[in-house]
């Protein structure tokens, strides 16, 4: 039922669009060489009443012929490459009308018409309190900016909820204010890695270079580099920053683990040096 209400718009549709170009020929010619055969018809009546001799009304009668003639044949020379155009606008017309239609049916959900939406997950009563408290916080950032610790809470917060644009924003704040932090860097470079679904930007990639230029030893920083390294296809670069990374790390580090099981990942059976 839906397919022949959706047929029969578009169809209203072509038909409001062509119409007035099915119909400009005619107006042109009723506009044109309609004159003339009035003239004709008026020569007639006073033919027939005798208000003008049989002499004057054969010279008039010639002279209307020859304009309508003359006129008959500008029109026809004019007429081809606007019928052109005319049916070419018919054309396109339909085929956008159609192409509407048909692209609806490839990707269009007509089955979900008059459906009731389905219902929203309702937030546990933690979830809500910890918006509530991000909203809160992110307000009063806006009204007393001059925080950089609280930036950073907020960055982190976004985090955690998958705001990563925002997050990035809030962490480009705090570093406004503290410019040679490595800690806020390296969040600065999860924020725009993880917005990309993991995948390295050169902003990324600048992010955590320069946590590494204030902290050699970062062990954020240095783990993502050894990433973006791995991505840009440099294998066996990467597994040896990575090794490097866990022989310089306390044997109590728990990200040791994590970075084991990175390392294993690419060179499955491998032990940990």
């Amino acid at each position: 039922m839906i397919w022949l209400f959706i047929a029969l718009l578009a169809s209203g549709v072509a038909l409001a669009l062509v119409v007035p170009f099915i119909t400009t020929r005619e107006v042109r010619f009723s506009d044109g060489l309609g004159v003339f055969n009035g003239q004709l018809a008026e020569l007639q009546r006073d033919r027939e009443l005798g208000l003008i001799v049989e002499e004057e009304a054969r010279r008039a009668e010639t002279e209307i012929k020859r304009r309508l003639l003359r006129a008959s044949e500008q029109v026809e020379a004019e007429g081809s490459p606007n019928d052109a155009l005319r049916r070419a606008a018919i054309a396109f017309c339909t085929l956008t009308v159609a192409g509407a239609v048909g692209i609806y049916m490839a990707i269009g959900s007509p089955q979900l018409i008059g459906r009731e939406v389905p219902p929203q997950p309702q937030l546990t009563a933690e979830q809500q309190t910890f918006l509530n408290e991000v909203d809160a916080l992110a307000a009063d950032l806006i009204a007393n900016p001059e925080n950089p610790a609280g930036w950073a809470g907020l960055g982190q917060a976004y985090m955690a909820m998958g705001r990563y644009g925002e997050a990035a924003i809030a962490f480009n704040n705090a570093i406004s204010l503290v410019p040679d932090s490595a800690p806020l860097f390296a969040s600065l470079g999860e924020a725009y890695l993880f917005g990309e679904g993991g995948n390295f930007t050169p902003s990324a990639r600048e992010a955590f270079q320069r946590a590494l230029e204030l902290d050699p030893t970062d062990v954020r920083s240095r783990f993502f580099i050894a990433e973006a390294v791995l991505q840009a296809g440099e294998r066996d670069a990467a597994i040896t920053l990575w090794r490097e990374l866990i022989a310089s790390m306390d044997e109590n580090d728990p990200a040791r683990a994590m970075i084991q099981t990175r390392l294993d990942d690419l060179m499955p059976g491998s032990a940990e040096n």
